[in-house]
């Protein structure tokens, strides 16, 4: 039975459960208790109803009521079945009835243009097929460099935003911090200074995003402690009123 289970994964199937209900959704997994994981649930469910019988031709009105049974459907989404309330499992859509067949190769498709060397599509006019680098790079090099991972440096070029916003906001009055969100950067950014080191080859980019804001929250904790906790509030009033009496 496993194994003809096996061969429905991806398919789109109709459950039946033990209270009428039925899902239909993509067989994702399952296990030997026959319990169901299907993607893409939609949930459909007879309700009755009663409702107001339409009175016959010619009378005045009706009191009758009549039962009316209706299907109504919900989307859920990723849903888990347990296999002790199936009743009935069957396919509603085939994998190649969807396109998820395997398709044949590019050449056997007619009018399918030629790929150039290591691209996913013929090279646009004026440009030489294959890797090249951008005017201004060394021509007839490797590019991009050898050793160099894009990810490892726009990374935390991105983050370097934490940092520059923590700078700004030190210059701005202490009452505006948030002490909890201050301490969730410390320690946000003492873990990947440690995580930066740790990688192998170490991120020393990662490394120095993360200690300026390391220091540029520490700051801004220590103003924050300052003022609602060792009397900056209460100095900053008696300097604003000894301002104003002085102009006064």
């Amino acid at each position: 039975m496993s194994n003809k289970q096996g061969k429905m994964i991806n398919y789109r199937m109709r459950v039946t459960l033990t209270d009428s209900r039925q899902m239909t959704g993509q067989l994702l997994a399952f296990d030997k208790h026959m319990n169901l994981v299907l993607g893409d649930t939609d949930e459909f469910r007879r309700i009755k109803r009663k409702q107001a019988k339409p009175p016959a031709p010619g009378a005045s009105s009706s009191t009758a009521t009549q039962t009316v049974e209706t299907e109504e459907k919900r989307t859920l989404g990723l849903t888990i079945l347990r296999g002790a309330q199936i009743v009935s499992l069957s396919v509603e859509v085939r994998l190649l009835d969807v396109g998820g067949g395997v398709p044949p190769p590019f050449p056997q498709f007619p009018g399918a243009p030629g790929f150039g060397p290591g691209r996913g599509g013929p090279p646009a006019p004026g440009f030489p097929p294959g890797n090249f680098p951008p005017p201004g790079f060394p021509q007839g090099g490797q590019f991009p460099p050898p050793g160099f991972n894009p990810g490892d440096f726009w990374g935390p070029v991105s983050n370097f935003g934490i940092p520059v916003a923590a700078v700004v906001d030190a210059q701005k009055s202490p009452e505006l911090i948030s002490g909890h969100m201050t301490l969730a950067l410390c320690i946000y950014s003492a873990t990947f200074m440690r995580y930066s080191l740790a990688v192998t080859p170490k991120n020393y980019l990662l490394f120095m995003c993360h200690f300026i804001n390391e220091g540029s929250q520490l700051t801004q904790g220590y103003r924050y402690l300052n003022w609602n906790y060792w009397g900056g509030r209460e100095k900053a009033a008696a300097a604003a009123n000894a301002t104003s009496a002085t102009k006064a």
